[in-house]
């Protein structure tokens, strides 16, 4: 991996996009608010980077670790976060609409109203994940590891869940409606 001096970064934040970092060494970078729109940064290293505010909408963050990274209110609407690493990063509020999480691990991440509105996000590990009031509104989180999870309040309506880990999950206030069920049924 290459380490970038803060004065590369700016100078790379502030040039004509797409923005080409796979494989950098981003890691406690202060990239908060930061305009990484459609940026490569496959396998790149951002553990413990602040990204609160930043626009990551279409990056390419495969394979990325992210690890501790705060992500709040970050977009990251239409990413492609397969196999990232997330665990215990900080993506609350954030907006993951639409975006690719598959085989990602967010363990004991917090996504507190984090909107996943038609996520695609099969065999994630969620286990222990705070999803409280989080919108998974017709995510695919089939084979998903949501053991432990916080769901309270969260809105799964459409979701399919099918084939999922919901040991130790906290559903008693998720709004299940038309959610599909690990066995293949649906809750009403």
């Amino acid at each position: 991996m290459s380490t970038l001096a803060p004065w590369q970064i700016y100078d790379l934040l502030n040039r004509p996009r797409p923005i080409w970092l796979a494989g950098c060494d981003l890691s406690d970078a202060y990239l908060r608010a930061a305009n990484l729109r459609d940026a490569d940064l496959r396998e790149a290293n951002l553990s413990g980077a602040n990204l609160r505010g930043a626009n990551l909408r279409g990056a390419n963050l495969n394979g990325a670790n992210l690890s501790g990274a705060d992500l709040q209110g970050a977009n990251l609407s239409k990413a492609n976060l397969n196999y990232a690493n997330l665990n215990g990063a900080n993506v609350a509020k954030a907006n993951l609409r639409e975006c690719v999480l598959n085989h990602a691990t967010l363990r004991k991440a917090n996504m507190f109203e984090a909107n996943l509105h038609e996520a695609h996000m099969v065999e994630v590990d969620l286990s222990s994940a705070d999803l409280s009031e989080a919108y998974l509104i017709q995510t695919v989180l089939k084979d998903a590891n949501l053991s432990n999870a916080k769901l309270a309040n969260a809105h799964l309506k459409g979701a399919n869940m099918f084939n999922a880990t919901l040991d130790g999950a906290d559903l008693n206030t998720a709004h299940l409606s038309g959610a599909m069920k690990p066995s293949g049924d649906l809750y009403d």
